[in-house]
């Protein structure tokens, strides 16, 4: 299940992150009280979470638009601060909030299904935030209303699986299985679409000692909404006629799933 003790993995990830921060200059964390956002423009840009502590950098959207600024801006000045020791799953989103010349940054937990959204700052995960009901509505309505269609999520880098059989950026998931084989720290999102065009997600984490899998289709608005969390040991690849059929081994939840086909790059037996 998607359920994670924070406890648990909090030290992995803060070590993760030290290594990633050495050498990515592109991901960034923020600070309670807000820093200089220099001469950034005002706006709020929301992306899928990776990882505690740390912003993933490619956006899922961004709003610039004075109403929805406002909604996130109140939605952490509203924030309730959470008593006790947090216990809490791998964040949903990442939001970057650029406003009157300050930047705070979030990690946001968020599901249509509950009531009341929760965040963290991304310089401070064990400290909670629960937000109000009516914020948690608000950005749930903001954020479950971007569009992310494949040519969107093409340039942002994903790898997209296309109804047709075709894949988007497939040499982007080879350059991820190596790394993934030499033990090297890396993350993709590979995105297939309903038929009626909602995308669905599959994000890999590989921290160097496991592959995580996060499954979401919360943004197809036909199906039953699920968001779960697993761990594998490896990936594995099966040439047939088709292609190049991967899959994941050793993953703990046989409900979780996962396949990949790189057409015309097999042979068969």
């Amino acid at each position: 299940m998607r359920r994670i003790k924070y406890m648990m993995f909090l030290t992995v990830s803060m070590m993760f992150i030290s290594i990633l921060s050495a050498g990515c200059s592109g991901k960034s964390s923020g600070t309670p009280s807000g820093e200089p956002g220099g001469v950034q423009a005002d706006r709020v840009v929301v992306s899928r979470s990776i990882e505690f502590a740390r912003v993933n950098d490619k956006p899922y959207g961004i709003f610039d638009g004075k109403k929805e600024i406002e909604a996130f801006a109140k939605a952490i000045q509203t924030g309730d601060k959470m008593r006790g020791q947090l216990d809490i799953d791998f964040p949903d989103y990442d939001v970057v909030i650029d406003r009157n010349g300050k930047r705070k940054q979030i990690h946001l937990w968020l599901d249509q299904r509950s009531n009341r959204g929760m965040f963290t700052y991304v310089s401070d995960t064990g400290t909670g935030y629960t937000l109000t009901e009516k914020s948690t509505k608000e950005l749930v309505e903001l954020i479950w209303g971007i569009g992310y269609d494949a040519d969107k999520a093409a340039e942002n880098g994903d790898v997209v699986a296309e109804l047709s059989g075709g894949v988007r950026n497939a040499e982007h998931w080879l350059s991820f299985v190596d790394l993934v084989e030499s033990g090297e720290l890396a993350d993709i999102q590979v995105v297939n679409y309903t038929k009626e065009g909602d995308p669905i997600f599959r994000n890999l984490i590989n921290n160097g000692d496991s592959l995580r899998l996060r499954y979401d289709n919360t943004h197809d608005a036909y199906g039953t909404p699920v968001d779960r969390t697993d761990f594998c040991d490896g990936i594995e690849a099966q040439e047939t006629e088709q292609g190049t059929v991967y899959t994941l081994s050793g993953c703990g939840d046989s409900e979780t799933g996962f396949e990949l086909v790189l057409p015309g790059s097999g042979g068969g037996d």
